[in-house]
């Protein structure tokens, strides 16, 4: 499974380098204002921002251990206080200061739920050095609280990161369209980014470490198989020979995470061994959540 995952990020990577490179190859002219070329960019400016943000802040892998370590019972290692994950102060102040080229509901939106994930994440570190504090003082009741505050903080951060995903896929998904107007391969493209997005939304529901959402995931999986019944169907275009072979290798990369997701989501919970083998689908360098 990791090695299918990254080889979705590698084809994604790949195909949109060769394609959008032009080359010599007949283009279209986009109907888009230069007004509406810029805007579009400052979107997915904007979006990209986020999935460098929300790789760090949100990070399952990290939440999973933490909660991991606070489950453990008898005796166990001693560990230090765990900061949370550094992120640059010029990223989330452009996070929370998003621009213009959003509606004011979207930006309002965008601000109460990076403004709560943030939050979330402060008390989920801080309740775990208290955490520490109480196990060490043989303090149980204490720390089995701490526990279930936790669990219930790590689903909010879930949720906050997927509510964000949700309100930007579509604005992106749109600005993408003005930009790749002149695009030959445009749709396969945009298929390709849209998949991406539906496996990073699996992901996210899966990595519930003690309340994986199964019924968000089979609709989510569902989608998914949608999107590639119809990513199938798209005409090939004349010219792009290795950029259609590459296309045609991500559309079976996707089969298989499906496949395998699915054996994960039959075992009924949540699996570190399983979330482990896949966890580079979260930290990929996939084009789209």
């Amino acid at each position: 499974m990791k090695k299918r995952i990254l080889l979705l990020g590698a084809l994604v990577g790949a195909f949109l380098l060769v394609s959008c490179s032009g080359g010599n190859k007949k283009q279209v002219a986009s109907s888009a204002t230069p007004e509406e070329l810029d805007d579009a960019s400052k979107v997915i400016n904007y979006y990209h921002t986020s999935l460098i943000v929300l790789r760090h802040v949100a990070n399952a892998k990290d939440i999973n251990a933490v909660l991991g370590y606070m489950e453990q019972t008898g005796k166990v290692p001693e560990v230090a206080p765990i900061a949370p994950p550094e992120v640059s102060a010029r990223d989330t102040a452009e996070l929370m200061n998003p621009g213009v080229y959003f509606n004011d509901e979207v930006r309002q939106n965008l601000i109460q739920n990076y403004r709560g994930l943030f939050t979330s994440r402060a008390q989920f570190y801080a309740n775990f050095d208290k955490f520490l504090s109480y196990r060490k003082d043989n303090k149980k009741a204490e720390t089995t609280k701490l526990l279930e505050e936790n669990y219930q903080l790590s689903i909010a951060m879930s949720e906050y990161k997927q509510v964000i995903f949700d309100i930007l896929s579509p604005l992106t998904e749109q600005a993408e369209k003005e930009l790749l107007a002149d695009e030959p391969l445009k749709d396969q493209i945009m298929v390709m980014r849209k998949m991406s997005g539906t496996v990073q939304s699996i992901m996210n529901l899966y990595s519930r470490k003690h309340a994986m959402d199964g019924m968000r995931i089979d609709v989510k999986m569902a989608e998914l198989k949608k999107e590639l019944e119809a990513a199938k169907k798209l005409p090939a275009v004349t010219g792009y020979d290795e950029e259609l072979k590459n296309y045609q290798s991500f559309l079976s990369s996707v089969e298989s995470f499906m496949k395998d997701m699915q054996k994960a989501r039959d075992k009924g919970a949540y699996s570190d061994a399983d979330y482990n083998s896949m966890s580079d689908a979260y930290e990929y360098g996939l084009s789209v959540i």
